[in-house]
């Protein structure tokens, strides 16, 4: 038998959040496709009127942890033209 232990969802204030779309370099629009959101509700979370939960908080820490994560599962995809 084996004990797993999960982590508590981590909650994000307006300030994380703006980091690591930063570190990641996506625009509000094209983060908000990544994470499957509108680009209102983070345009929300970064203005600090509303904060993510459940998946997307999960996300937002895989990202924290891994800033080449858009990088390695690529949802989105950016062409230079």
């Amino acid at each position: 038998r084996r004990v797993v232990t999960i982590m508590p969802v981590k909650e994000y204030g307006a300030e994380e959040i703006k980091a690591i779309r930063r570190n990641t370099g996506l625009s509000q629009k094209l983060f908000a496709g990544y994470m499957g959101v509108s680009d209102k509700t983070v345009e929300a979370w970064e203005s600090g009127k509303n904060k993510p939960s459940g998946a997307a908080s999960r996300l937002l820490n895989m990202m924290e942890m891994d800033s080449e994560l858009t990088v390695a599962f690529p949802f989105v995809t950016v062409s230079n033209s």
